[in-house]
């Protein structure tokens, strides 16, 4: 399993490809929610679930500065993360293989083989959420393997 680094504004943190991949398709989720998302978040929304599904092992990206390049983009990202912690927290402790599985994450050849703890991924979406709001000081050298 490879691991990628989400970067904002030349900060970021390493995760492994799965829990980026589900986060991504978890903020793509949020977007289809909308009534009416502008032309920018559906067009940002389409690249996460392309990221969160296509197998770009070792080269998820975010996009966020291409997604996110004023403030005002960056805060509609980080309330629609934050939703999506929300949303995740509330499946429990566990997250089943099924439902997992059911997402198509990593691409046609990859699968969960097993139960996860939801922690795992809700730590990728703090951090992600730290990042937007300028919190995190890490670069691709200092971060740690979240």
């Amino acid at each position: 399993m490879g691991s990628s680094f989400t970067r904002y504004r030349g900060r970021g943190f390493w995760s492994r490809d799965a829990t980026i991949e589900l986060w991504l398709y978890l903020l793509a989720q949020e977007v289809q929610r909308l009534d009416a998302p502008p032309d920018w978040l559906c067009a940002a929304a389409e690249d996460w679930r392309l990221q969160a599904t296509a197998g770009f092992g070792g080269c998820v990206s975010a996009g966020l500065d291409k997604h996110a390049p004023t403030p005002e983009q960056a805060v509609v990202i980080l309330r629609m993360a934050e939703r999506a912690l929300a949303e995740l927290r509330e499946r429990g402790e566990v997250l089943s293989v099924a439902w997992l599985n059911s997402l198509g994450l990593g691409g046609p050849e990859s699968y969960f083989t097993q139960d996860v703890p939801t922690e795992v991924f809700t730590r990728v979406g703090e951090a992600f959420i730290c990042l937007l709001r300028g919190e995190i000081d890490w670069d691709a050298a200092s971060s740690p393997l979240l």
